[in-house]
């Protein structure tokens, strides 16, 4: 922000109009002051025509306490368009009266804007020019190289908008190397001849599934094991859904086994879990997910059945069951999407006529809950995947990989139909 022509100017010749000033409080006063007597003034001040300040009240400030007489000025008249421009967004950036989407948009123009005519200009160097600390410049930067996100843009507040931004890239970074390792998966085999897409179902136990896998590992695991309560033998919400599927609580148990010796070779250590139980075996099964090191809310997710569609376990003596629930949890310190939070409970007709699979979760209701935790840094797995509706969330919401895994060939054969038909 330099015009060439500098001039020494009495400091006492020198007019603050504080009624127009933006900045009402200076900080850092004797930080700057130290760095002035070390380094000298680097970046002169800026009058206008009349001694009036326009620009530097800070290092103004700091030459003052210094003692110094004189100080070196520029004057706005001799500035070009680059330095004019530099004094507008200096002076925004300094306004209480700011959007914070505009004060973000300011820092990153006024830093463009230097670095563009200094290649070396630093965010430091950012901070030390408008006068506030380097943490303040790298946020707003950060804010906005991801304001094309409407959930940043959108937000109510700066410390909102970062957040989100922060937590979107603590995501990237833990998902790295799950991406490393994938595309490390798919060079096995470089000289194969091309394939269609690949249907990313897999018609197996996920008892004998699990022991023998040694790919890369899985960020989002969505468990909806059979419930262990013989829910099958109900009646049947449609004559169009698949028949019996074995649901003792020897198969839920054994399953859950599973899932915990999972935990050394399938999911990753910054991971999420949704899963689905009966509260039959509710204490049972938060005991078994927290001794595999799964840190789970206090409320469970809930979907609730809005047509009061369920199961009447006992229709001469109690009601009727209408709502499902899921456990939620975390491994590690993954962060949610940058969808952000919702809320733990979702209402949902139960009984559909598309339905395939006697405990079919809906397609919406799954999206609810999904996308707090599934985006383009997800590897998602559902080891009973049932129609694969889960599965089918997760692809539209960008996942990066999906697997799922069914035992019995009439299910894995009406989800592989159906996802045939996805394209």
């Amino acid at each position: 922000m330099t015009s060439g022509n500098f001039q020494s100017y009495p400091i006492r010749a020198i007019t603050v109009d504080r009624d127009v000033r933006q900045r009402k409080e200076l900080k850092g006063i004797e930080e700057l002051a130290d760095s002035i007597a070390r380094l000298g003034l680097i970046h002169p001040i800026v009058i206008d025509s009349e001694g009036v300040l326009v620009a530097g009240e800070r290092r103004l400030t700091a030459c003052t306490s210094l003692g110094w007489d004189n100080i070196s000025v520029q004057f706005a008249e001799d500035l070009d368009d680059y330095g004019l421009q530099c004094i507008e967004l200096e002076e925004n950036v300094k306004r209480s009266d700011l959007a914070w989407q505009d004060e973000v948009e300011a820092v990153a123009r006024l830093h463009a804007l230097k670095q563009g005519n200094e290649p070396e200009w630093s965010a430091t160097d950012t901070a030390n020019f408008i006068g506030v600390s380097p943490s303040y410049v790298e946020k707003r930067l950060q804010v906005a190289k991801a304001m094309t996100s409407p959930t940043v843009a959108k937000a109510e507040t700066f410390s909102t908008a970062h957040n989100i931004t922060k937590r979107d890239g603590e995501r990237k970074k833990s998902s790295a190397q799950l991406a490393v390792s994938t595309a490390i998966d798919s060079m096995i085999a470089p000289d194969a001849p091309a394939q269609p897409k690949l249907i990313p179902l897999i018609n197996e136990s996920f008892l004998d599934w699990q022991p023998a896998y040694t790919g890369s590992k899985f960020n989002l695991i969505h468990c909806d094991f059979p419930y262990g309560i013989n829910v099958a033998d109900a009646p049947r919400m449609s004559a169009g859904i698949a028949d019996h599927y074995e649901d003792s609580p020897d198969i839920y148990w054994a399953l859950v086994a599973a899932l915990s010796q999972a935990m050394d070779n399938v999911i990753a250590d910054s991971a999420h879990l949704i899963f689905w139980f009966s509260p039959k075996f509710y204490c049972d099964t938060r005991q078994q997910l927290e001794r595999m090191g799964w840190k789970l809310t206090d409320y469970p997710l809930i979907w609730h059945k809005m047509d009061g569609a369920g199961v009447a376990p006992d229709p001469q003596r109690g009601p009727r069951n209408t709502y499902e629930m899921a456990f939620f949890g975390v491994r590690g310190d993954r962060k949610i999407t940058t969808a952000g939070t919702k809320a733990n409970s979702y209402a949902f007709p139960g009984k559909r006529a598309d339905a395939i699979h006697v405990s079919e979760k809906p397609y919406v209701m799954l999206k609810h809950f999904l996308s707090m935790l599934c985006d383009d840094y997800s590897h998602v797995l559902d080891p009973t995947c049932g129609s694969g509706n889960a599965l089918k969330v997760a692809e539209d919401l960008g996942a990066a990989r999906v697997l799922g895994i069914e035992q019995m060939k009439e299910f894995y054969d009406i989800a592989r139909g159906a996802w045939e038909k996805r394209g």
